[in-house]
């Protein structure tokens, strides 16, 4: 096939290869993978309203004088004959200088709210897997538009500059059939024009290529003069678009995703209500004070329950009520819509590959035309009834038909890729 003879020769990077160069190289896809990390730190968050807390503290006091008690100061001098001896150990109140420090471990005991925001960071940080599904399976397309970019735009530059070398011989033939009065003067015109004509296309395509190879390079961190080639045709597992909308209504990343903020959202409303209601804590303390005053034990322990109820703060939780209520329904509607939107993009896109494969179809018949009327040339030539001008211009069809093909065969597998993307199987 004329068109497999087109292709780089050299061990090429397949677009395969491609999508996991993007994974190290490129900066997109490590984008999306921080942004769901960001999604997945806020469940952690969430259970530190649930989980135990250990707290420690230390204090070194030094005071300006030492504070002591003794009781012998305390007795009158007039009874102190009758007492005998009365001397006592001063009993140090506080100390000149000391240590404390304490540990506490604080668990909640009853946190309504509490599990409320739990219960609604799993399925927001679903959502945010999810979502990074979609960045990819949208970078991917992306890349794969890129790649096939690069087979096309090289192939086009092959064919301008054979189109340019071919419009050269022309003119040469015209000035030489203009020169011994076989063509009139005009011939050398148009034969100048069509040089001219295709050194333009010749620089125009040689853009694109520098175009679509930095896009490329960009996107997978591969060298610009990458070899590639033209990958396998996409296989799609649908029968129909009934078979592609149901699949994308249950698989489609952004369905999923506004499906699971759904989730979240109301699980948020339950957090409001249960606002209301008290909360309970149970805290244990071990500390230790060298600062002991009455006490010969510089260590004591304690267990505490505190329980708090705010019966009125003024209307706060009143328009949290109203706010995350706002929030459920607005998350409703996304899911609603994010479902209407995938079934229209999954009928567009069958629709876009549909008529795609029809014109490859159309194309791949005029690219056998043309390798048949380049054969019949190549016996013409050999015959003697035509020149070598017109069978380089049979070649020279030949090759722009089959870039053509080229062209719309891109446009189908990106067509089917694009169909991948819109049920979430890319």
């Amino acid at each position: 096939m004329l068109l497999l003879s087109l292709l780089p020769a050299a061990a090429a990077g397949t677009l395969a290869e491609a999508w996991e160069a993007a994974e190290t190289h490129g900066t997109e896809l490590p984008l999306a993978h921080e942004q769901r990390l960001q999604t997945d730190a806020q469940r952690t968050q969430s259970w530190a309203l649930l989980g135990p807390k250990v707290v420690a503290g230390a204090d070194y006091t030094i005071n300006e004088y030492e504070v002591t008690l003794d009781f012998a100061d305390m007795i009158p001098e007039e009874l102190a004959p009758l007492l005998g001896d009365t001397t006592t150990e001063p009993i140090v109140l506080n100390k000149k200088q000391y240590l404390q420090w304490n540990a506490s471990v604080i668990q909640p005991i009853f946190s309504p709210k509490g599990w409320a925001q739990f219960a609604a960071a799993g399925p927001a940080a679903k959502a945010g897997r999810e979502g990074e599904a979609g960045q990819r399976a949208a970078i991917k397309q992306g890349i794969a538009a890129a790649y096939y970019g690069v087979v096309v735009a090289r192939e086009g530059a092959r064919i301008a500059e054979g189109a340019l070398t071919s419009a050269q011989a022309h003119q040469k033939l015209a000035e030489q059939q203009v020169t011994v009065g076989l063509a009139p003067p005009t011939a050398r015109l148009q034969a100048e024009i069509a040089v001219s004509r295709a050194e333009r296309d010749l620089a125009s395509a040689r853009e694109g290529v520098t175009k679509a190879q930095e896009g490329l390079a960009r996107l997978t961190g591969w060298s610009v003069d990458e070899p590639v080639t033209l990958p396998e045709p996409p296989t799609l597992p649908y029968a129909g678009t009934a078979e592609a909308e149901e699949r994308a209504l249950t698989s489609r990343p952004d369905v999923l995703a506004a499906v699971y903020r759904e989730r979240a959202a109301t699980y948020g409303r339950w957090a409001s209500d249960l606002d209301w209601l008290p909360t309970l804590d149970g805290r244990f303390t071990y500390s230790y004070n060298e600062n002991t005053g009455f006490s010969d034990d510089k260590t004591m322990w304690m267990v505490v329950f505190s329980a708090k109820w705010t019966l009125w703060d003024g209307g706060a939780r009143i328009g949290a009520e109203q706010a995350a209520a706002s929030q459920r329904r607005m998350a409703s509607l996304a899911a609603e819509r994010a479902r209407d939107m995938a079934s229209e993009d999954v009928r567009k896109a069958w629709s876009a590959y549909e008529t795609a494969g029809k014109s490859l179809v159309a194309v791949e018949h005029e690219s056998e035309l043309a390798r048949e009327n380049l054969r019949l040339s190549e016996v013409a030539f050999q015959a003697g009834t035509i020149t070598f001008l017109d069978l380089e211009d049979a070649r020279l069809g030949a090759r722009a038909s089959e870039l053509a093909r080229l062209q719309q065969r891109m446009s189908r597998d990106l067509a089917a890729l694009t169909l991948l993307a819109t049920t979430g199987d890319l």
